[in-house]
């Protein structure tokens, strides 16, 4: 057996093992003792003593003592032979895995909100002491995630585990220390990791089979390929990665182009993730924003013009009072944060105020294009009579509230209606309404019924050829007034 297990227990491996939230002790556990189980399976130390194929027997056989029995819970609690893995505990099995516990402790903090006495409590818990009927179900379930295969034998005989020869998550699992994509994977997605298009050189071209490779991912990126800009991106999402690796992360100071505000602004602020988001790579970041506010802001990967990332230290006073706040009660975000706000509105500006819309789709370009897609998590459809509900419980204002529902009664009750929170003023929304045009009618909120009935209506002057010539003769007016 030549497949090894190598990969130290990140949060993001141990939720691909778990059977649910981490955030859930008995989840985290469970997942700590199958990332252990197959350390044990495929590892380069010989002490395994178990063929290819094997029962559970066989298996308890090799990993636990000749005085172990796991019938009964009690009978594990009180086994004392300290030769026994039932008897280690989760802090001996990473040591003696060579896992950095404190490192390990930093980082999954970084992931789920556990408490140090809850980590402490976790890693006392003795890792395998659990009757036969769990440590079976652990088995089955790495067999079900292809980390094992089952041989179902005849009725009254016990059924065999086989060894796999590839595991299955090392074509998708990848870290700086582990990094196993497959050389097409490594190009379509070379914008995840700037290392990635290095490590998809040194592959084998014979890899990829070009006349049969039916599969491909092309992705609309603003930032042209091989040039000073994207090096300057790549440069900046490598100094960031480094800092996410760290034992401790910093806040961090940047100097922003603010398309927006057409205005340099310097920031410093505790960097979340990075999303690619609206054709870009983004920081989401939360600290001191272009706007001047302390709140969350997503900075353009290639609008940050500082040539380094200098980190601060948290009494730095540059480092806003708030968000030091957060460090000192242990409460600063991270990337479930920033997921969490974008499953709760439409939109990437998740840091925007959210508020509800109401589209109408015509009835036959809705069966054609609209049903059945997912737009987002709020976005469902509602009956014609929930529309008129729904319009005057978000409208205060009498007469606004008069106008749409005057505009609704016009619209035929066989159509499509949708209800969606989304951001307020979010740009991707906004070109998202925008590209389908007079396919879509938005009937609340007013204000940006009125902002795309304004955008259609200057749309619709630049190419009426009456009003071309109106705005011909206004100039020619002009002129001959000035002179």
């Amino acid at each position: 057996m030549n497949i090894r297990f190598t990969h130290p227990p990140s949060p993001q491996l141990l939720q691909q093992l778990a059977k649910g939230s981490l955030d859930q002790s008995q989840n985290l556990t469970r997942a700590i003792r199958l990332w252990t189980l197959l350390h044990w399976l495929y590892h380069d130390k010989e002490y395994t003593k178990l063929e290819n194929n094997f029962t559970y027997a066989d298996w308890r056989k090799a990993f636990f003592s000749e005085t172990h029995k796991d019938e009964k819970q009690e009978d594990i609690l009180n086994h004392q032979d300290p030769n026994c893995a039932c008897i280690k505990t989760i802090r001996q099995w990473f040591l003696e895995l060579e896992v950095s516990v404190d490192e390990w402790k930093y980082s999954l903090q970084q992931e789920i909100s556990i408490s140090n006495s809850e980590l402490e409590n976790l890693l006392e818990e003795r890792l395998f002491a659990q009757v036969r009927k769990s440590l079976q179900s652990d088995l089955d379930l790495l067999a079900s995630r292809k980390y094992l295969q089952r041989v179902d034998c005849t009725p009254g005989r016990s059924k065999y585990y086989h060894l796999v020869e590839k595991l299955p998550f090392l074509e998708t699992y990848f870290s700086h220390k582990n990094q196993v994509y497959l050389a097409e994977t490594l190009g379509m997605f070379s914008f995840l990791d700037p290392s990635l298009p290095l490590l998809a050189e040194d592959l084998s071209q014979q890899q990829v089979d070009e006349d049969n490779h039916r599969v491909f991912l092309y992705v609309d990126y603003l930032v042209p390929e091989s040039s000073p800009i994207q090096d300057a991106v790549d440069e900046i999402q490598s100094e960031l990665q480094s800092l996410w690796n760290s034992r401790e992360i910093l806040p961090i100071l940047l100097t922003y182009y603010s398309a927006h505000l057409n205005l340099q602004k310097e920031c410093a602020v505790y960097p979340v993730c990075i999303y690619f988001m609206e054709r870009a790579k983004y920081l989401c970041a939360y600290g001191s924003t272009p706007t001047g506010e302390i709140n969350w802001y997503k900075y353009r990967l290639d609008r940050i013009i500082s040539k380094r990332i200098e980190t601060l230290d948290w009494q730095d006073p540059r480092v806003p009072q708030l968000l030091r706040e957060q460090y000192y009660d242990r409460e600063l975000p991270t990337p479930k944060t920033v997921n969490t706000k974008l499953k709760e509105a439409w939109g990437c500006d998740f840091y925007k105020d959210k508020e509800l819309m109401i589209l109408r789709f015509e009835r036959d370009f809705h069966k054609r294009y609209i049903q059945g897609i997912s737009i987002h998590d709020t976005f469902k459809s509602i009956k014609y009579q929930m529309v008129a509900k729904l319009i005057k419980q978000n409208t205060l204002n009498s007469e606004h509230q008069k106008t749409i529902l005057e505009t609704l009664q016009s619209r035929p009750n066989t159509d499509a209606y949708y209800e969606v929170d989304y951001r307020v003023k979010d740009y991707y929304v906004l070109r998202w309404l925008r590209a389908l045009g007079s396919q879509v009618e938005v009937l609340l909120p007013l204000n940006l019924r009125q902002e795309m009935a304004d955008e259609i209506q200057n749309l619709w002057n630049l190419y009426n050829p009456h009003s071309a010539l109106h705005f011909v003769t206004q100039s020619l007016v002009i002129i001959n007034t000035c002179f």
